[in-house]
């Protein structure tokens, strides 16, 4: 296994963490520290260290951006923790900081996870990046279908393939883990496209950075059944798709919004990655205010 310091962005945020049901959940604030919370979930495959796109726009708005490690996932402790269990971290993360009120953004495969934050009293508005929807609604690239349905049916094969990607995302450059999930060479106002690429490369090991397993489990809860109904999210959600994403159709996005029962969607000029560089001083205004409405 490579040395973390070989690939962690040397100005990365150390993770902090808490424990819950006596596991560990890592996770990394970024934007302003005494700000409103936000909670990022991050892709599948991915972890806290790509909340770092945002931090910028989160300081600019008095935001802070709370970036969790799901389960299994970079520094966090593995568990059998699925789409409706984790709410409880978010609400563990949220427990110290004494607010009523919190908003959640879920990027790709964290869509799931961000929409079932609609339970908890405190999220007051949710925001989609890019967000992957549930089967019959979902409309991914070939790659992602074959590793959801892998991931359900097969496991160890899928994990055998996520050993062979880390070996190689190890080993080449950047731009190479960039090219997973963008078609361009995305930037945003702070860091630059190679920044930008060898953050995604970083994000990408960082999620399998003690194994597989987390990724290989959260793919398989991706290609099967959501635990709750989109009608059921009362929350407002702000639906923001890319219009030329390989990764997750724009169609999954219009079918997102025209499910929710109270959601707006924005249509950006970008691809997967790119939607989310582009997009990001948006979205974070679609979660700035702190009340239900």
């Amino acid at each position: 296994m490579l040395p973390v310091s070989d690939w962690t962005p040397a100005d990365a945020p150390a993770p902090s963490s808490l424990t819950v049901d006596g596991r560990r959940v890592a996770y990394a604030t970024y934007g302003d520290p005494e700000g409103t919370p936000v909670i990022f979930a991050h892709g599948t495959p991915g972890s806290r260290l790509l909340g770092r796109l945002l931090d910028e726009p989160a300081a600019e708005r008095g935001l802070r951006l709370v970036a969790p490690d799901r389960p299994g996932i970079g520094r966090s402790d593995d568990a059998s923790v699925g789409i409706e269990g984790w709410p409880a971290d978010v609400a563990a993360l949220l427990d110290p900081l004494d607010v009523d009120a919190a908003n959640v953004v879920g990027f790709s495969g964290g869509a799931p996870f961000a929409l079932a934050c609609h339970r908890l009293e405190r999220v007051a508005r949710i925001a989609l990046v890019g967000g992957s929807g549930p089967p019959g609604i979902s409309d991914t690239g070939r790659t992602q279908r074959l590793l959801g349905t892998l991931a359900r049916y097969a496991p160890p094969v899928v994990s055998l393939l996520l050993r062979g990607q880390r070996w190689a995302l190890a080993r080449r450059d950047p731009s190479f883990a960039r090219s997973l999930v963008a078609d361009g060479a995305p930037a945003t106002d702070a860091l630059s496209a190679d920044e930008v690429a060898r953050l995604v490369r970083a994000d990408v090991l960082e999620a399998m950075a003690d194994g597989p397993d987390g990724v290989v489990r959260e793919l398989g809860l991706l290609a099967r059944p959501w635990p709750f109904d989109l009608e059921e999210v009362t929350v407002p959600v702000t639906v923001f798709q890319g219009q030329r994403d390989t990764n997750v159709a724009p169609s999954t996005g219009e079918r997102l919004a025209a499910a929710l029962p109270e959601a707006t969607l924005e249509t950006v000029d970008a691809d997967h990655l790119g939607t989310l560089c582009r997009a990001g001083n948006s979205v974070l205004r679609a979660v700035s205010s702190p009340t239900r409405v």
